[in-house]
């Protein structure tokens, strides 16, 4: 699981050219096999329906929407919990809280999916997402890489969550993005987010307090109806707002 920081980085830059479901997965194919994992999957409770985006074997997908799972997966369950990176192994069927729950992991473990990690990604009025990376064996390795490297899972998570969303991926016609005005000093923010600069060097950049750019940002997440950063940097990219 070496060049982490490298795979990360071209996941992100494959993102902002992904358009289709089908483009998403490829993206997030390569990144997990890049960072050492058989599988991805990125599920999605959206108010229309669940989503599902994965490289798992399509007949695992069907059985577990079919039985039910999304709603007593333990892997899914409290969202909001602070701890956003979740490892998991089949073997926690013997501390399962339910005979369905049982279930869920033994049958898990008959299509070779063992253990993993989970990125829970919290959203508004009770809709959640999560991704997923995932491997037929546990290591020692997978503990240590988890361990040491949860800031850039989490910020992995929320970013392909963010990209999906902007994309409309799952979505309805009827909640088609619309394109929003910004200002240009939000717009400026906005951009030098997206080259990863701070607040306080985007404040220094543009001759102004931190206070101000985050003023600037927080208007212009609620403009673009953005729940996070990077969600509104999605979407005003793909909105071709950004200078």
């Amino acid at each position: 699981m070496k060049d982490v920081k490298r795979a990360c980085d071209e996941f992100v830059d494959c993102l902002h050219a992904a358009h289709t479901e089908d483009d998403f997965r490829r993206v997030a194919e390569r990144a997990a096999h890049a960072l050492g994992f058989r599988w991805f999957a990125y599920f999605g409770q959206r108010a229309n329906g669940p989503i599902l985006i994965s490289s798992y074997p399509k007949s695992w997908t069907s059985h577990y929407f079919r039985e039910g799972y999304h709603n007593i997966d333990p892997v899914l369950q409290e969202p909001r919990n602070t701890s956003r990176v979740f490892l998991w192994d089949g073997r926690e069927a013997r501390s399962a809280k339910s005979a369905k729950e049982r279930r869920l992991f033994d049958d898990a473990l008959s299509f070779k999916i063992r253990t993993g990690l989970t990125i829970r990604i919290p959203s508004s009025q009770n809709r959640f997402a999560a991704f997923t990376l995932a491997v037929d064996e546990r290591s020692l390795g997978l503990d240590r890489f988890v361990e040491s490297s949860q800031d850039m899972l989490q910020a992995v998570g929320l970013t392909y969550h963010a990209h999906v969303s902007a994309a409309g991926i799952g979505r309805t016609p009827r909640y088609a993005q619309q394109v929003c005005t910004l200002t240009q000093r939000e717009r400026q923010c906005l951009g030098w987010i997206s080259e990863g600069k701070t607040m306080q060097d985007i404040a220094q950049l543009l001759g102004v307090s931190s206070s101000g750019v985050k003023f600037h940002l927080d208007n212009a997440r609620r403009n673009l109806a953005a729940l996070t950063l990077p969600h509104a940097v999605a979407l005003a990219l793909r909105q071709g707002l950004l200078p």
